[in-house]
């Protein structure tokens, strides 16, 4: 690989703004030694619910891996210096990982290469500072994810739509900015306009309460106007330790060069077994507007906006919980 440019990687700092200051971070060498860190990490991170790793299972050793490393510069605002001793060291339980990669090794290994279907990440790459931000999808973000997507069924299935969108799931996709990012989810138009792109009009993210701010940023990015990606975009944040979901909703809007927050509200779960919203609105709702999902205007009675009701939203956090908390029931 070409020789690390230190300066840029330092001067647009936006691209990892979120994540703490000891998340790890790597030198990328390869596709092989890439999936072997995301073992390793989702090994430690999620214990027996993430696969486990080549490494162990062919025994190579940490001192094999260590001979292949390669030490680049430090990025300010972390407290390693991308070296694999120090991040072997480091017990940041971060779900995020950052690795500094050539654009023409990401366009070659993760454009052009199936190899990321047996690891689950999420992933943001900028190839002008050549940070490459990875997210560790849990298990319970993938269920999260995948009860999301019914609820958007059963929305749909009433007005005769149900067929009429598009599971675009974790497609990478490219914004006009250059960079290229992965939600939990997606879905659009499965006949989008013909003057209209085929990509999501509405994203998920997905993560869990100690990288919310991260989450925020990352929402924020599918409806940021510049990069004309999503129109709507949904974030999920699930505390790790007890029953709270924090749910935000975003939309970007004509005319204004914001994106807009259009609900925020906190799910919290009793010992009891009683569900409660802390939220301004006495019936905390998610509504996407048709127009924005479709990229056109309801044609009839039956089409309106998508609606998930409070009561949906209760069974969506219940079914998350007895996933996330099944081994201390």
């Amino acid at each position: 690989m070409s020789g690390l440019n230190e300066s840029t990687i330092q001067h647009d700092l936006q691209d990892i703004e979120g994540l703490p200051p000891s998340v790890k971070v790597y030198h990328y060498n390869g596709m092989d030694d890439f999936c072997r860190i995301i073992f390793l990490e989702n090994d430690r991170l999620y214990g027996s619910s993430g696969p486990k790793t080549q490494d162990r299972e062919s025994g190579a050793s940490y001192e094999e891996r260590k001979d292949q490393s390669i030490t680049p510069p430090p990025i300010k605002g972390t407290t390693n210096t991308l070296d694999d001793s120090n991040n072997w060291d480091n017990d940041d339980e971060s779900e995020h990982l950052i690795f500094i990669i050539e654009p023409t090794d990401f366009e070659h290994d993760f454009l052009d290469s199936d190899s990321l279907l047996q690891v689950n990440i999420r992933i943001f790459f900028n190839p002008k500072t050549k940070i490459l931000v990875v997210k560790m999808a849990s298990p319970v973000d993938r269920e999260a994810a995948l009860i999301f997507h019914d609820m958007i069924e059963e929305a749909l299935e009433p007005m005769g739509l149900k067929n009429a969108i598009q599971l675009l799931g974790s497609t990478i996709m490219l914004a006009t900015d250059g960079t290229k990012k992965q939600a939990d989810g997606g879905w659009g138009p499965q006949r989008p306009p013909r003057d209209a792109p085929r990509r999501p009009t509405l994203v998920l993210e997905v993560s869990n309460s100690r990288s919310y701010a991260k989450l925020h940023r990352n929402v924020q990015y599918w409806v940021d106007p510049e990069k004309q990606e999503a129109n709507v975009a949904i974030g999920i944040s699930l505390h790790r330790n007890k029953p709270e979901i924090t749910i935000d909703q975003w939309e970007c809007s004509s005319g204004v060069s914001q994106p807009i927050q259009k609900a925020h509200f906190i799910i919290r779960g009793r010992s009891n077994g009683q569900v409660y919203f802390n939220s301004e609105n006495p019936l905390p709702q998610l509504v996407i507007p048709f127009h924005l999902l479709f990229r056109r205007p309801a044609e009839n009675n039956r089409e309106h906006d998508i609606v998930i009701s409070t009561r949906e939203l209760v069974e969506f956090a219940i079914m998350v919980w007895d996933m996330q908390f099944k081994d201390e029931k």
